[in-house]
């Protein structure tokens, strides 16, 4: 008699992952349970197992689904208030990018089914599933959100202006440049993922539009960084006709809301999250090359790969602030990673969309509101290049100039106003000791230096003369001083 064939498997395997009978296994804990319970029913409601289980019989059963673990899901989620919340507890476990494709879409299934029961526990494996965007499938994620947009925005406001915000970066990132095929072949996961953007790419902007128009407190969760991406998007015509009818009105009282911590997360996926905070907390100066040529190879050089520098630097200045004690570790400085993935723009407008990330917060500072935080990595960027890389100082100081002027013509003294402010906290805080350091540089172009200290002096002298760290006369004079940091 043959031995009884082996079961399916959830993840890709490879010589480098473990064996499903390994403990160390993400598939273990599943597999074993699937072997005390190989098919789950409602006799087995009691059992510990039960939710790992149907877990493995929902993403490894093959199509179609059978009703009968539709049955044993809610009939146990009903009879154990536990249940559901233990159940995406266990999808939410699973190393996403090595599931299967099968089981990746059972997932999806799985997931609506949770949401259409608003199950405990189901906002966290959607929030989940939207940081992994895009992937083959991500159509049906998008029908889900569709389909309960009026549950969701009463019940989980959240979830929903997470979703609008996941999939307006994902149109904003493919609008100029779409991911091109690749030349080798027509079946990657690459190549799906183009593929499958470019096909219900109507659907999303048909989605976000109508949920900005009729959840626009809800889509006000977000914060300015709503405004930045519609920004972005303001040549689609149906964000065009948003913007003007509705938007544009509200644009600066939203402008005045911070972004939230969790708006910061749906920026990057889990695995960049995770390798970004390794850098910066583990990776000490002078080790950080081979770690940033792993991540630009994982992550950036990658078809659409460039485009998500812009929401790096989001993440990087909003959704990570280090304690004192990594600070004075030696670690690589969230400021040295920035200024590496500047750099590491080949395409003006991404490079350009990724400078108003990073200036994004100076331009609606506001001291009673704000997070020094927020503002501290452009600062210690354009004060700690100008030694050796000038250029960079005087781009950046450049571009801050041309924000204030053209960012929003109607409203410039206002952001004039936040930027002065943020100058005058951040040395306040003593995240720089004075100004000096950019007014009295002979490296910096004498016209960034002269129209910086004129900038300044619009505001209160006594005001300038704390935050230059002299007084606006001498100020003017910067050419014939050395300053301290210029000297090396």
């Amino acid at each position: 008699m043959p031995p009884p064939p082996p079961p399916p498997r959830l993840l890709a395997g490879g010589d480098h992952h473990p064996s499903p009978t390994s403990a160390s296994s993400p598939e273990h804990p599943f597999l074993s349970a699937h072997l005390l319970l190989p098919s789950p029913s409602p006799s087995d409601l009691p059992s510990l197992h039960l939710p790992l289980a149907l877990a493995f019989s929902f993403l490894a059963d093959p199509s179609p689904l059978p009703r009968r673990l539709l049955v044993v899901l809610h009939a146990a989620g009903g009879r154990y208030p536990a249940f559901y919340h233990a159940f995406a507890s266990a999808l939410l476990s699973l190393p996403f990018p090595l599931l299967l494709p099968h089981p990746r879409n059972r997932l999806l299934l799985a997931a609506s089914e949770l949401a259409r029961a608003a199950a405990p526990g189901f906002a966290p494996l959607l929030v989940s599933l939207l940081r992994r965007l895009p992937f083959p499938g991500d159509a049906r994620l998008l029908d889900i959100f569709h389909e309960h947009a009026s549950f969701l925005a009463d019940e989980e406001p959240q979830l929903l202006a997470s979703a609008v915000f996941a999939f307006l970066r994902l149109l904003a990132k493919n609008r100029l440049d779409p991911a091109p095929q690749c030349l080798e072949c027509s079946d990657c996961g690459e190549c799906k993922n183009a593929k499958n953007l470019a096909g219900c790419r109507e659907n999303l902007v048909s989605f976000c539009a109508s949920v900005l128009r009729d959840h626009t407190q809800v889509c006000e969760l977000i914060g300015r960084d709503l405004v930045r991406c519609l920004h972005e998007l303001v040549l689609v015509q149906e964000f065009h006709k948003l913007w003007k009818d509705s938007m544009l009105g509200r644009a600066a009282e939203i402008c005045r809301i911070g972004m939230p911590g969790w708006c910061t997360a749906m920026a990057v996926s889990p695995e960049m999250e995770t390798q970004l905070l390794f850098m910066m907390n583990n990776v000490k100066w002078g080790n950080q090359k081979r770690y940033q040529l792993w991540f630009a190879r994982k992550h950036l050089m990658v078809p659409g790969g460039e485009e998500r520098i812009p929401d790096i630097v989001r993440f990087i200045c909003c959704g990570y602030h280090p304690t004192n004690k990594v600070m004075q570790s030696g670690v690589i400085a969230r400021w040295a990673v920035i200024g590496w993935l500047l750099t590491s723009c080949n395409k003006s407008y991404v490079q350009a969309n990724a400078k108003v990330a990073l200036f994004y917060d100076w331009l609606f500072f506001d001291e009673g509101k704000g997070n020094v935080m927020n503002i501290e990595p452009a600062m210690l960027l354009m004060v700690n290049s100008v030694s050796q890389y000038t250029d960079i100082t005087n781009m950046l100081l450049e571009f801050l100039f041309l924000l204030v002027e053209n960012y929003d013509v109607r409203r410039k003294e206002a952001i004039a106003e936040c930027v002065r402010n943020a100058f005058a906290v951040l040395v306040k805080k003593g995240v720089v000791p004075s100004l000096d350091i950019l007014t009295c540089c002979e490296k910096l172009s004498p016209m960034l230096r002269q129209k910086l200290v004129a900038f300044l002096s619009s505001a209160s002298p006594e005001e300038t003369e704390k935050t230059c760290g002299q007084p606006i006369d001498e100020a003017s004079k910067a050419m014939d001083l050395n300053n301290r940091v210029c000297s090396n």
